[in-house]
């Protein structure tokens, strides 16, 4: 009996490889559980964090990017933090514009000014904040921080040679990925391996919204009966004389170009237009000008991009997008997929100018929620956790509009390392939310109601 107890088990040839492959998944698993995965792309480890300022790591290495972020109240002073420390870097610089409708002493005693000033010094970006214009919705002062910040980036010896790429953001604007891999997408060096930045080059001036997405659209694309056209061509055409670059007269009839006011450009064309508003008779004067003369609307969503589609050199900075309306990338970058480098929600009240509709809900703003304004009705919409889906199949870069009041939870999860990263939850065929109950009201009610 006792020799049975430590009878030998004899093993087959099979018994052995089926032992040896199920212990060989178990360790492969358990590699894969436990060892930190990299980024394909960028090289750089999936989960990041934020230091004890806010502020993610950034190697010093792509892009330094020159980023003007402009606010108007209350609200976009708390967002403007948010945004600053998402996307600080030591190679990164930044003008922010405010409002000058917002009192300076909102400024002064606010968490943005303790962030750039106090200890943590912006996590080591350049920082100067500037209270100029009074912006008026609709009219031409829309343009004047852009145009401010462009000639400041352009010709400011304190910024000279200092930045590879000017982005503009609205301060409740969101990045999708962390600052180095923003960086890494412009990237302006050559290297063997990856070659430049997928996005290194392009002038992007376009958003989700536009209709012909990565590209700005020419007014003569929409039917004639489109609201925008209309208003652009009771005005009378845009035959304008002008002095070009090289100092010859010129005389052209201008094709108006839609697109975003918020832009991504590169150093080139942003100091074509910074020295091209300081002549008088230039292109660039002569287009402002008119405007300004004809009461032209929006004209921030056109007066750019419809210089950008002029121009006989920088039009073949327009991205080249595929049969998809996807960004045609660079030979290293056969598998990214990018539609649209901003994503938001506009014009969503009526059918678009060729008649397509959403169907999707959106954000909106409840009736105790009272630091938030109500959006117009045509927009930009609010974002949240529902509109990831959308955001990943588009490949942006920023989202506007978020909001912390209107859903928290897109804070927690942007900006990423990689698209993969990002949930793939999308708005469901239809949602009704129940009402919150107010059981402190709703208990006093019944003690009134029992005489208590």
């Amino acid at each position: 009996r006792q020799a049975n107890r430590y009878r030998r088990i004899d093993y087959s040839y099979w018994d052995i490889i089926v032992i040896s492959i199920a212990i060989s998944i178990t360790l492969v698993t358990l590699i894969l559980m436990y060892y930190p995965r990299s980024d394909n792309l960028h090289g750089k480890e999936k989960l990041i964090r934020r230091d004890a300022c806010g502020c993610f790591p950034h190697d010093g290495s792509g892009a330094r990017i020159a980023y003007l972020i402009s606010l108007h109240n209350r609200r976009t002073l708390d967002d403007s933090l948010v945004l600053l420390k998402s996307l600080s870097a030591p190679s990164n610089i930044f003008l922010i514009h405010i409002d000058t409708k917002l009192s300076q002493d909102e400024y002064e005693l606010s968490d943005l000014k303790y962030f750039i000033e106090g200890e943590c010094k912006a996590c080591g970006a350049r920082v100067v904040v500037e209270s100029k214009f009074d912006l008026k919705w609709g009219q031409w002062s829309m343009n004047h921080p852009t145009h401010w910040s462009m000639t400041e980036f352009a010709i400011n010896p304190m910024f000279l040679n200092e930045w590879d790429v000017y982005i503009n953001l609205s301060a409740d604007t969101l990045p999708v990925y962390t600052p180095q891999v923003i960086s890494n997408m412009f990237d302006p060096r050559v290297d063997g391996k990856k070659g430049r930045g997928i996005l290194h080059g392009m002038n992007f001036v376009t958003a989700s919204s536009t209709q012909t997405g990565l590209v700005p659209t020419n007014i003569n694309m929409f039917p004639s009966v489109w609201h925008k056209r209309g208003h652009y061509e009771s005005r009378g055409s845009f035959n304008l004389n002008y002095t070009d670059d090289d100092g010859m007269q010129r005389t052209e009839d201008i094709v108006i170009h839609f697109g975003s006011q918020w832009m991504m450009l590169t150093p080139e064309f942003v100091k074509y237009i910074a020295l091209s508003l300081q002549r008088h008779d230039s292109l660039a004067s002569r287009f402002k000008e008119t405007l300004i003369a004809r009461e032209i609307m929006m004209s921030d969503e056109t007066f750019i991009p419809t210089l950008l589609a002029h121009h006989s050199r920088f039009k073949e900075t327009i991205p080249k997008i595929g049969d998809d309306g996807a960004l045609v990338p660079g030979p290293w970058f056969d598998s990214v997929v990018i539609k649209s480098v901003r994503y938001e929600r506009m014009d969503e009240n009526v059918p678009d100018a060729f008649g397509n509709v959403v169907h999707e809900q959106k954000y909106d703003v409840p009736d105790s929620v009272t630091d938030v304004d109500i959006p117009r009705k045509w927009g930009p919409y609010y974002l949240g956790v529902y509109d990831l889906a959308s955001i990943r199949e588009n490949g942006a870069l920023f989202i506007r509009k978020a909001s912390r009041s209107i859903d928290p939870n897109l804070f927690h999860i942007l900006p990423v390392q990689r698209s993969d990263d990002i949930p793939f939850i999308r708005w469901p065929s239809e949602i009704k939310i129940s009402e919150k109950i107010d059981w402190i009201k709703l208990l006093d009610y019944t003690r009134r109601m029992r005489g208590e």
